[in-house]
């Protein structure tokens, strides 16, 4: 590593923290040593204060519109699951345990619940909330890759011996971008894989009622056996009634209705947090940005010692195009150029 290199990390820093996902260019511009006032003044400019602010602002409005979503999904897909076992448990053979007012107490129950999850379909469905969500996130994370853009076209005068500004900024981008990026898609990757996985208990146990439920039919089966002549009676272990035709039947009917309502809540829970998706895309993002970091980055950087313009852009070009592209699909086309233009960043010149 060139001493160019060596004094323009030093300056930025060379480990992330867990707080340089935030957009601070103001702070990060006082901690600066003398000898980066070039960049010092690249940060304290008015456009990285607008773009912060807009930042900001979406992304404010992503977090609500993400809490919101699950909040509400969440409600109705329990409520819509608990309403499901409720009936179930009408199927059951309980009616020494039943009297009119406990069929009555349960029905209610059973109708708010329904009511609850249909009033939580109709208010997502009207005010669209995963939409707003995605639109937001994508906008505050192209504001994000903007500001970096900005930070890296920028020119500004050098003096004496102050470090030079291309690998100032490069390293810049390093810390604040690039380590930002790359942490939060390995940590992002594994939470939702975690996740995916809390998910799947609920499969487990659906599988494990529906294990029960085959296990009970086998019963069914002997005393079916039995009734055709099949099998002789001594061979049966005498049942008790709750395990005889007709109750086994309405006690596997019950508990089928129990293992399909677990796992359609297993199921739809993982799809609204898109766990399984996001785990494998952003575990992949990850290693894309830790491939290009460890075969790129060393080439950036003696270019930028070189103030060879042209290869740090395209380095930086790769990063921004990889970070940016889970959001694309959610801006307009317009706002997209703006913030993605490679030419902004192949014609800069005067540096």
């Amino acid at each position: 590593m060139s001493n160019i290199t060596e004094r323009a990390v030093a300056a930025i820093g060379r480990d992330g923290q867990d707080a340089d996902w935030q957009l601070r260019p103001n702070e990060h511009a006082e901690g600066l040593p003398p000898d980066a006032r070039a960049l010092k003044r690249v940060l304290e400019s008015e456009e990285l204060k607008r773009l912060i602010a807009q930042f900001r602002e979406a992304d404010a409005a992503a977090i609500k519109a993400q809490t919101n979503y699950k909040k509400i999904g969440s409600w109705g897909l329990w409520a819509a699951t608990i309403a499901t076992i409720v009936g179930a448990f009408f199927l059951l053979p309980a009616e020494p345990w039943l009297n009119d007012l406990t069929r009555t107490v349960f029905s209610v129950v059973q109708l708010c619940l329904l009511g609850i999850a249909f009033g939580m379909a109709r208010w997502l469905a009207m005010k669209k909330p995963f939409n707003t969500w995605m639109q937001k996130r994508a906008e505050a994370e192209l504001a994000r890759v903007e500001l970096f853009n900005q930070v890296v076209r920028a020119g500004e005068v050098v003096q004496g011996d102050d470090i030079p500004l291309l690998p100032l900024k490069l390293e810049y981008f390093r810390r604040y971008q690039l380590d930002v990026q790359q942490r939060y898609y390995q940590r992002r990757g594994k939470q939702h894989e975690d996740r995916s996985w809390r998910n799947n208990r609920l499969l487990t146990l659906s599988s494990g009622i529906t294990i029960l439920v085959l296990v009970l039919g086998m019963f069914s089966a002997l005393e079916f056996l039995e009734a055709w002549g099949l099998i002789s009676p001594d061979w049966l272990v005498p049942l008790p009634e709750f395990l005889r035709v007709p109750q086994i039947n309405r006690i596997m009917l019950a508990m089928g209705v129990i293992a399909s309502a677990f796992y359609g809540l297993g199921i739809s829970l993982s799809l609204m947090d898109l766990d399984e998706r996001n785990a494998s895309r952003y575990q992949t993002t990850a290693e894309n940005l830790e491939y290009l970091t460890n075969t790129n980055l060393a080439e950036a950087r003696k270019a930028a010692a070189a103030n060879d313009s042209q290869t740090v852009y395209n380095f930086v070009t790769k990063i921004q195009a990889l970070i940016s592209s889970e959001h694309q699909e959610w801006i307009l086309l317009s706002v997209r150029e703006r913030a993605l233009d490679p030419d902004k960043l192949r014609h800069v010149k005067g540096l």
